[in-house]
């Protein structure tokens, strides 16, 4: 998985949690992995990453291994560390991985989720994250939009994974792409799950959170910086509904200042959840003389106060002409 832009803003967040634990799904080749553990350990304080990969890679063990404060001991076929670790790689399939770590009842802060990029396995994936959930995790998933927000695509057929006996095997679906597995986790959630665009534009990914924990969630840019990979994620949360949080733990590893506290409402946040769905079929699907006209009809839905309940696909429908559905 590879979101670098998010590796220094989500430090912040992070740093609530007395001892945080994040999970990603989908290492690659440690472009996530090596910058967040490095990270981790400026906090000075417990702190738990586990990877799970279907393929762990000797190049990204040396890394860690050669890493001040890191304690990485190889990899491991099964949801189990006995050695005092604060990096756990695990060679095994998402599924797997996440049956076991449910019947153990973990609970993650953040979740990172690039595994196979294709609409069954995210459809599966994210309800199985959400019960390793706390009240205030973040659940970051990649690719929603990417050439793969609508195509499936599957590592198991890829040359240098041909033989990987881990791998998913292709299943025909209705429905192909991340894109769609997401929005419709969110739909089915019932109002307990929001969707908020990466940081930056464009942006390949989005993240989910629990709407009725969540106060505000805002991007803070220090004087004189531009790029999203040097601004502050804050998300202030509803502490009577995440005992898990701890205000007083909050350590800013760049830059020192105070935050200022929450600033916008759930409508605001519903809003901009909806702008990044209705961004994504702009950018992806739409011939530019449409966009006006899709845009009026999500505009209705949105005033109703029906922003989580937008149809893509309906309102493409409605258009008298498209490039393709979504």
């Amino acid at each position: 998985m590879s979101y670098q832009n998010i590796v220094r803003p989500v430090m912040q967040f992070l740093s609530l949690f007395e001892a945080p634990m994040i999970l990603e799904i989908g290492v690659d080749n440690g472009q996530t992995t090596v910058p967040l553990c490095h990270n981790m350990t400026h906090l000075n304080r417990p702190w738990l990453y586990e990877g799970v990969d279907i393929q762990i890679k000797n190049d990204l063990l040396s890394q860690l291994s050669a890493m001040s404060k890191i304690n990485c001991f190889g990899k491991s076929e099964t949801p189990e560390f006995e050695l005092p670790t604060n990096i756990h790689l695990y060679e095994l399939n998402s599924f797997d991985f996440f049956k076991a770590a449910i019947e153990q009842k973990r609970k993650y802060n953040l979740i990172l989720i690039d595994g196979d990029h294709n609409y069954l396995t995210v459809k599966k994936e994210l309800p199985l994250a959400e019960k390793l959930a706390h009240p205030s995790t973040l659940i970051v998933c990649d690719d929603y939009n990417t050439a793969h927000a609508h195509n499936d695509f599957y590592y198991g057929e890829r040359e240098d994974y041909a033989d990987n006996k881990l791998a998913n095997k292709r299943q025909k679906t209705k429905k192909t792409g991340v894109c769609p597995a997401i929005d419709e986790f969110v739909k089915n959630s019932q109002g307990k799950w929001g969707i908020l665009p990466g940081l930056g534009k464009p942006t390949d990914y989005c993240i989910l959170y629990q709407k009725e924990n969540v106060l505000d969630m805002n991007l803070y840019h220090p004087e004189g910086t531009k790029l999203a990979s040097e601004a502050v994620l804050e998300v202030y949360f509803n502490i009577d509904k995440c005992p898990e949080v701890n205000e007083s733990a909050l350590v800013n590893l760049d830059y020192n200042y105070e935050r200022p506290g929450p600033r916008i409402d759930h409508a605001d946040l519903d809003l901009l959840g909806a702008h990044v769905r209705l961004q994504q079929v702009i950018n992806e699907f739409m011939d530019p003389i449409y966009t006006q006209t899709f845009l009026k009809n999500a505009g209705d839905k949105i005033a109703k106060g029906e922003a989580d309940e937008i149809d893509i696909q309906s309102l493409l429908d409605n258009l008298p002409s498209k490039k393709k559905n979504a």
